[in-house]
């Protein structure tokens, strides 16, 4: 799985939004209607299909150390930061308040495909992120893909 694009997406009254086709085209067939959802360390979140968010979990498992309050600690709160969600018949998600709240997510939001999830951005928060960063990009290139 290989997710990759930026698409914009609308909420309803009811927090409610449609995944966008050509995202939802790039899911593995099996992995188009369970996700998870996760507070993400930037101001956004993070959209796991369920089979990714299993298998992080079982990274975080493997490599934290459990029998320190550091590693519990960390793993308490990366696994209490998240929610299980799926699509409804219309093929929309539904974000909880606290998870908008905590992305300042009101209306208009931007999704990002992040390789095997996606982001989940307010679109001023993203938009301001953007003019942030993207000057860094030429930077970046060379540094992360240069010889």
């Amino acid at each position: 799985m290989f997710l990759f694009g930026e698409y914009s997406a609308r909420l309803d009254a009811k927090r409610r939004f449609g995944l966008p086709s050509a995202l939802l085209s790039l899911l593995p067939e099996g992995s188009r209607t369970e996700f998870v959802l996760q507070r993400a360390p930037d101001p956004c979140l993070w959209l796991y299909p369920l089979s990714v968010w299993k298998g992080e979990l079982e990274k975080i498992h493997e490599r934290v150390n459990l029998f320190t309050p550091e590693g519990r600690n960390f793993a308490r709160l990366f696994q209490s930061g998240a929610q299980p969600v799926s699509l409804d018949t219309a093929g929309r998600l539904v974000l909880p308040k606290s998870f908008c709240d905590y992305a300042s997510i009101d209306t208009d939001i931007v999704l990002l495909g992040m390789r095997d999830r996606i982001e989940i951005w307010s679109q001023t928060q993203y938009d301001a992120w953007k003019l942030q960063h993207e000057t860094h990009l030429p930077e970046w290139t060379q540094r992360f893909l240069g010889t």
